[in-house]
């Protein structure tokens, strides 16, 4: 049981602290990688709003470069949309006076648009975003933005839904300034704008005559805005900055791609408008955002657990030094008691057999020094064998042979043994038995558990000088009761008699001898019967022990 508790003791020591911990360290590290991933995400996002600026900022410029071939308030519509033409990257250029009526002013075949992106549907759907949206209000715009979505119109008569694109209509702010913005001197300020998906671009401009619209050739335009990312000036980021359609198709890959940035893209971004039809992600290096709060938690957590598994290694040594000196000192006892059991027993049949002779001769004052020689012998039979019973229950488990017994004999006969020793000590020995005429006990035990008790009213309640010793029948239970006129036992040290080793107040214990393992013994005694040994609690004159035992163990 010892053995069993100390192992529970030290499990509790060791898994306690070291789960306390783990808990610890998980939560630290926990911590610090919110707090790591909410700054890394705050870089990422605010280098692709970087990228995402660059890329509208430079298309704005195109934009102007545009506005400024259309911006001569002396060209008609024909030709404004000759003058859009003469641009490189202008593959296709119409003008529409309403949307019915399409004109293509220039064509140079270096381009063939799908029959969704012609210029007739393409300017059918123009002409109803740009009425929808009343183009010639002032539309507002959001502070600092180069472009404003108008509309966005599905392509239709596609069987395919999965293939169906998506064309955006947005419109150039007239308060975005640049470096270089238009001149000033440029007195016409008409609305443009871009007709865009995923890899179409169409610039259309509202002209005096109507409207005019140039198809871009998306490469070369792509290839001038990529070649601009990441910003001039700024290093290669050392991750992967990836551009690609909304619908899923790479565009376009910057950065040096060190070690890690071939993974899932941890921030993404959709492009402002006009290029709404793309999205920005990044995918950063190991090298970027390293994760240096790891080995300090990691190593002070380590630490903690070697130190609370070498304090439970040193505990457990020395808990099981203590236990082996404790189980050499029981059987040193053990075989001590056993070997003091034969010149004992010798002794006391020596000393009855004296005793016997000098009765018969009549010398009364040896008979006396024998009774004596008797009675401590009998004592000291009691002491050392209620130390062989709790070495025999520490190590495997105490026994008792019941058989058919008249209580009030085995009770009156140890009564007789203790009575001269305790009148003689000034005790009152009054003895009122009335136990069941049959009944199955050890007879060795209950003798047993009568001297503890008496034993305890000899030591502990001397100066009450009074003793009394019960037995009764009732229910089916035999009861044995001894009770005396003693300092009696506090209601908070009732169990605590009953504990190997345990005492009450030290001025009891003061010139009180005894091992302190008696009413251990009686008590385990009377539950192998299957009775029980208890302190009476309404008793106030002393103390009363109550020996409860069935007529019938089991």
């Amino acid at each position: 049981m010892q053995t069993r508790r100390s192992s529970l003791l030290l499990a509790l020591l060791v898994i306690t602290p070291i789960a306390l911990l783990t808990w610890l360290g998980t939560y630290l590290i926990r911590d610090a990688a919110r707090s790591t991933d909410a700054a890394r995400q705050a870089v990422l996002e605010e280098r692709l709003a970087v990228a995402d600026h660059q890329l509208v900022h430079d298309l704005w410029q195109f934009t102007d470069q545009l506005d400024l071939l259309a911006a001569d308030p002396a060209l008609n519509v024909h030709a404004v949309a000759t003058t859009l033409g003469s641009h490189p990257w202008v593959v296709e250029t119409w003008m529409a006076a309403s949307s019915e009526t399409v004109t293509v002013v220039l064509d140079k075949a270096t381009l063939t648009p799908s029959a969704d992106a012609s210029a007739a549907r393409r300017s059918t759907a123009l002409w109803q975003t740009l009425h929808g949206a009343d183009i010639q209000q002032e539309l507002p715009f959001p502070a600092a933005q180069p472009f404003a979505v108008l509309g966005k119109s599905a392509s239709e008569n596609l069987p395919d839904r999965s293939r169906q694109a998506v064309w955006q209509t947005s419109v150039k702010s007239p308060d975005y300034h640049l470096e270089n913005a238009l001149p000033s001197t440029v007195a016409v300020r008409l609305p443009s704008g871009w007709h865009v998906t995923d890899g179409d671009f169409i610039y259309w401009r509202l002209t005096n005559g109507g409207l005019v619209c140039a198809r871009v050739d998306g490469v070369p335009l792509r290839e001038a805005l990529f070649e601009r990312l990441p910003i001039p000036g700024i290093e290669m980021y050392p991750g992967r900055l990836m551009l690609a359609t909304t619908t899923g198709i790479p565009l376009h890959t910057w950065g040096r791609g060190l070690t890690g940035a071939n993974g899932v893209a941890v921030a993404e971004l959709g492009c402002s408008a006009p290029l709404s039809q793309w999205t920005l992600a990044y995918a950063p290096a190991w090298v970027e955002f390293p994760k240096p709060y790891l080995f300090p938690i990691l190593l002070g957590v380590g630490s903690g657990c070697v130190l609370v598994l070498a304090l439970a290694w040193t505990f457990f040594r020395e808990n099981a030094r203590e236990l082996r000196l404790a189980q050499q000192r029981v059987s040193f006892v053990n075989q001590i008691s056993h070997e003091l059991k034969t010149p004992l027993t010798n002794i006391r049949l020596y000393a009855e057999m004296a005793a016997h002779r000098t009765e018969e001769s009549g010398d009364a004052i040896t008979k006396r020094h024998l009774d004596v020689v008797e009675a401590e012998t009998a004592r000291l039979n009691r002491l050392i064998q209620n130390v062989l019973n709790y070495a025999r229950q520490q190590r495997d488990k105490l026994s008792v042979q019941p058989r058919d017994v008249v209580l009030d004999e085995v009770i009156g006969r140890a009564v007789g043994n203790w009575r001269p020793l305790l009148e003689g000590r000034g005790f009152t020995v009054e003895a009122s038995l009335h136990g069941p005429p049959q009944m199955r006990a050890d007879a060795d035990a209950l003798e047993q558990i009568l001297g503890n008790l008496l034993s305890n009213v000899d030591k502990y309640a001397a100066h009450g000088r009074w003793v009394a010793i019960r037995t009764e029948t009732a229910e089916g239970v035999a009861r044995l009761i001894v009770e005396d006129r003693g300092p009696g036992i506090p209601a908070g040290k009732r169990r605590l008699v009953f504990e190997p080793f345990e005492r009450l107040r030290s001025d009891l214990n003061e010139g009180v001898t005894g091992t302190g393992i008696g009413l251990t013994i009686s008590r385990e005694l009377a539950e192998l019967h299957g009775g029980s040994l208890e302190v009476c609690s309404n008793y106030r004159d002393g103390a009363r022990f109550i020996l409860t035992l069935p007529l019938q163990p089991p």
